[in-house]
């Protein structure tokens, strides 16, 4: 399979243009933590829904949330695979709440959940996704996030609100699908030292790249035929039952090949996650994937290369709702002997959804993968009221810190 789509990181100390583009104000919002009932542990990737309406979220590190609203909602929904649905009325007097979810214990015999071949799983789904995804041109609201860190410490936050444009899924290609950025800022560590202009590909536009149901890069006889699939133990996400089918390579490639596990609906057959990561026997291979740019003289190895998309049931059909990467690696300089390992995280998460009097996003506003957030995002002041009027991913406390601590480094520089 071609690497079409994973992140696009370019860690500069200066960026000059801001997008933005006015918005509807979101005067009714609830925020609070979702935690494991059990243990009280914090619950990521919750995934965060207004009864009736269209506006999403989902819960960071810390299983924090806020979610915001043009009209009052009913009451506030939370999914996660592996953990039952949880339901709290919109709370009137806007304090924070705390959702306990409970994990789903399967009741069904397993071995007849578990049964069935997973070829003919994957190529059953594959003939349903004409019928499983949208049959018609939608148009998201997004809300985009990268972080970058040194060892333990941030040396670069970015954030964006985006739209995307997704065609109908009859096409079966992603090429007329688009994203455009139209509000963003950035923070970057002020120190030399923490400058490193590294580019690999993807960025915003992974989550219209990578989109694996659609792009038709894996989901193909000949693809498939390079894996050997085996069934996991079930999962539920809410109260429908998923199909857990593990992929592994069985053939070597001139490109890397990827493992781990795809989540079908076993009612709908609809593909619901792609939980994947790159083979990294060979790291040659995959840096050759991954990597537009470097400077010369740097040694770039990458140690972990993992994706996840997801996809969300409403109205009876299954829509991207969430896409994250994480790309872990090393680099030093030759003839030193000293390796610094940096994390880089995305985040994508759609907070809206319009499927009426659609406005196509012209090309030339369109985000591609060769693009970096930092060439069109402001170095701005993280102020509390950038972000008032969109549905965003609350940051961690971490993160919190991390940001006050760029803030003050900037300004006293």
């Amino acid at each position: 399979m071609r690497l079409k789509a994973l992140l696009l990181l370019s860690l500069l100390v200066s960026f000059n243009l801001f997008a933005q583009t006015d918005h509807e104000t979101l005067p009714y919002s609830v925020s609070g933590t979702v935690v494991e009932s059990e243990n009280g542990h914090p619950l990521q990737y919750v995934t965060v829904t207004l009864s009736g309406l269209k506006y999403a979220t989902v819960t960071n590190s810390e299983g924090g949330f806020i979610i915001k609203s043009a009209t009052k909602p009913q009451s506030v929904e939370f999914n996660l695979l592996g953990f039952k649905t949880a339901s709290i009325p919109f709370p009137e007097d806007g304090s924070p709440v705390t959702v306990r979810m409970e994990r789903n214990k399967l009741t069904l015999n397993e071995a007849i959940v578990i049964s069935g071949d997973p070829y003919t799983i994957l190529y059953e789904a594959m003939k349903k996704i004409k019928v499983n995804y949208p049959a018609q041109a939608e148009l998201f609201d997004c809300f985009y996030r990268e972080t970058v860190q040194k060892r333990n410490r941030y040396i670069y936050i970015s954030e964006a609100v985006a739209q995307m444009l997704k065609t109908s899924y009859s096409r079966g290609s992603v090429i007329a699908d688009r994203i455009a950025i139209r509000k963003s800022r950035v923070l970057t560590s002020p120190s030399k030292r923490d400058t490193l202009s590294v580019k690999v590909v993807g960025g915003p536009a992974q989550a219209v790249e990578f989109d694996i149901v659609k792009n038709n890069e894996l989901l193909n006889v000949q693809e498939l035929s390079k894996y050997t699939f085996a069934m996991d133990i079930p999962e539920l996400i809410g109260d429908r039952m998923q199909f857990a089918i593990r992929l592994i390579p069985n053939v070597v490639e001139t490109y890397p090949l990827y493992e781990g596990v795809i989540y079908v609906d076993r009612e709908t057959l609809a593909f619901t996650r792609f939980d994947l990561s790159l083979d990294m026997r060979d790291k040659d291979k995959v840096t050759g994937a991954i990597l537009l740019k470097k400077p010369a003289g740097l040694r770039f190895t990458p140690t972990e290369v993992s994706f996840r998309y997801d996809y969300t049931l409403s109205e009876g059909v299954s829509r991207v709702s969430y896409v994250g990467t994480k790309l872990r690696f090393k680099c030093d300089w030759k003839r030193r002997f000293i390796r610094t390992d940096f994390t880089a995280i995305s985040e994508l998460v759609t907070t809206d959804r319009h499927s009426d009097s659609i406005e196509l996003i012209p090309r030339k506003e369109s985000f591609n993968s060769r693009e970096a957030l930092s060439d069109v995002a402001a170095q701005l002041d993280y102020d509390s009221e950038f972000w008032k009027d969109y549905n965003i991913i609350e940051p961690t406390e971490s993160l919190d810190r991390a940001i006050t601590k760029i803030v003050r480094q900037n300004a006293g520089n």
